[in-house]
């Protein structure tokens, strides 16, 4: 049973409509219906309100009570359906798109401190950036991780869900690799080359062009950040069983 057709099956036993669930979830008719016909994967925060209204365990919902040829898999390690290996990857993507739009505005804080003029507004400006990066920071520390088993114990996975898993990675590789050696390079452009040649604009401008080098830094960081996170969970899932056996053996 795939988690679409257990999201169906636990609305209709809840006695819910599709208008109802996706009322009680913030979401519209449309996403509980695209979810239904396994045509999209709720964000795990989604997935965990739907099992407290239908009142069943998480890993119900998500396919981790499943059996396995008569296996048990609990021996083996936690099961990782397609389903919850997706919503785990949303849920990273998200994460260190959060990190590296803090780290951005962090940069971009001091873009307008080099820009005060206006009695202190460019301060003021600052500072609230700064709290903005803060209170995003705070909301990332204090939410629950549904994903913490991933990351300490072994994984056991379908073998079609992990070639899907290898494939997709393996197509990607080179593209992430990319993206995060030219995240490194922009911010490393910012931070080092940029300042070095202050020297070649007007001393009455060059407030600007340390402000242009503290923007590049936060943008290369930020795209660094993101990808870099996206190849470490692809990375977790798909040689998952390669570092449990190098754990055992230190």
């Amino acid at each position: 049973m795939t988690l679409g057709q257990r999201i169906q099956k636990g609305r209709k036993e809840a006695g819910l409509s599709q208008e109802e669930l996706a009322e009680q979830l913030g979401v519209s008719r449309q996403a509980v219906s695209r979810w239904e016909n396994d045509n999209g994967y709720p964000e795990m925060e989604k997935i965990i309100r739907l099992s407290q209204i239908y009142q069943v365990s998480l890993d119900y919902l998500v396919g981790n009570e499943q059996e396995k040829s008569g296996e048990d898999i609990s021996e083996k390690g936690w099961y990782v359906s397609n389903e919850l290996a997706e919503s785990f990857l949303a849920h990273q993507k998200s994460k260190f798109m959060k990190i590296g739009i803090c780290f951005l505005l962090a940069c971009v804080s001091s873009v307008f401190s080099y820009m005060n003029m206006y009695n202190n507004v460019g301060d003021v400006i600052s500072t609230f950036i700064i709290i903005v990066a803060i209170i995003l920071i705070i909301s990332m520390v204090i939410s629950d991780n549904p994903y913490k088993k991933i990351w300490t114990e072994p994984l056991v996975f379908d073998a079609e869900v992990l070639k899907r898993l290898r494939v997709t990675f393996a197509e990607n590789k080179k593209k992430y690799k990319i993206m995060i050696l030219g995240g490194a390079f922009v911010f490393l452009i910012g931070f080092l080359f940029l300042p070095d040649f202050y020297w070649t604009v007007p001393e009455d401008l060059q407030y600007i062009w340390y402000a242009l080098g503290d923007a590049v830094q936060g943008i290369g960081g930020c795209f660094a950040i993101y990808t870099w996170g996206i190849w470490r969970a692809y990375r977790l899932l798909t040689m998952n069983e390669e570092y449990w056996r190098r754990k055992k053996k230190k």
